[in-house]
């Protein structure tokens, strides 16, 4: 009993030293929304909550984690999903990273809309990208040029792999790719590629290329690409973005225009704007809309930013939905 009691103990105590050794951190986003519709509801909503925690093995060596507690698609109100889980080796090639980690493709556009909390970026909007998913990385800098490479499931942190296939994304960006902290401006690109199995279900008796039975299914291989172009500055107490993406899946092309800003009024007070244009297809009328957040952030506090925030969207041929939201992130 007491060697078990010592072995506790000494757990314990290294558990403890590890923690404390390490750094760990957390932010909550949080918001009270009034729909002004004739029939709308107000509410208190916690949309996000998210703990990390990071250490370093040794110079060349360190690894995150973080739990992402928000909805699921199931429509549970706070379930724990654990959206990065990674490991940073340092390199002569570059910085490789393994597991489930942030997908580069729209975090150099989140640095310089930079207000995360209030709205995601377009491509998460939209779903033209998931923000984390599982794979392998590599980063490497060349002068004023940074780039990222990626191989990943495909599916997102939140679902499991479903076929064989792997997606591809790179992302590259000349200039300042954190806007967000430091005055300069950039310009660059995101690209993905992800083949899927698609089910085909028709009559093949009458072809004679196969053996098949009548009404059978056939698995096609498609693809689904994804491009985005960007662009930003900052300084002289303002901050400018603008982004043009693409999808294309099944001979459906999907697109996004996005313009934003930030202008910063005195140290506690900014005000901010951001316009989306989502089409759903291109290559028809309807199924697009137009979307518009304008608002003032207060940073009351180190760790606690205010914003009200007025939000308009315009579904094509449709009246439009305005609502007022007070957003509220912590952070510690």
């Amino acid at each position: 009993m007491k060697t078990i009691n010592t072995l506790m103990s000494l757990t314990l105590l290294l558990a403890g030293s590890l923690f404390a050794s390490g750094q760990t951190s957390g932010k909550i986003f949080f918001d009270h929304t009034s729909d002004l519709s004739e029939n709308g509801i107000n509410a208190f909503n916690l949309k996000r909550a998210y703990l990390s925690y990071g250490n370093s093995v040794n110079e060349n060596l360190s690894y995150k984690m973080t739990y992402d507690i928000g909805k699921n698609e199931s429509g549970s109100a706070h379930t724990a999903f654990l959206k990065v889980a990674m490991l940073k080796w340092k390199t002569n090639l570059g910085n490789i990273t393994m597991g489930m980690q942030g997908v580069n493709m729209f975090k150099t556009m989140e640095d310089t809309w930079g207000h995360r909390f209030i709205q995601t970026m377009p491509m998460d909007t939209y779903k033209f990208s998931a923000s984390a998913d599982i794979g392998l990385g590599l980063t490497k800098s060349f002068g004023s040029l940074s780039t990222s490479a990626l191989i990943t499931n495909g599916g997102g942190y939140k679902k499991i792999e479903s076929d064989s296939h792997k997606k591809i994304s790179l992302h590259a960006v000349y200039g300042e790719s954190q806007l967000n902290k430091k005055e300069g401006f950039n310009l660059g690109a995101s690209f993905s590629y992800e083949p899927y199995d698609q089910d085909i279900i028709g009559d093949f008796d009458n072809d004679p290329n196969t053996t098949m039975p009548e009404d059978s299914t056939m698995i096609s291989i498609e693809n689904t690409g994804v491009l985005g172009l960007f662009g930003g500055y900052s300084g002289n107490k303002i901050r400018i973005g603008f982004e043009f993406d693409k999808k294309g899946t099944l001979g459906k092309n999907s697109q996004i225009i996005s313009a934003y800003g930030t202008a910063v009024l005195s140290e506690k007070v900014s005000v901010l704007g951001r316009f989306d244009q989502y089409d759903e297809n291109t290559d028809f009328s309807g199924g697009g809309e137009q979307y518009i957040v304008v608002g003032v952030l207060y940073k009351a506090e180190k760790g606690l930013n205010i914003a009200p925030t007025f939000r308009m969207k315009t579904p094509e041929g449709g009246d439009a939905e305005n609502s007022i939201v007070v957003n509220f992130q912590f952070k510690f």
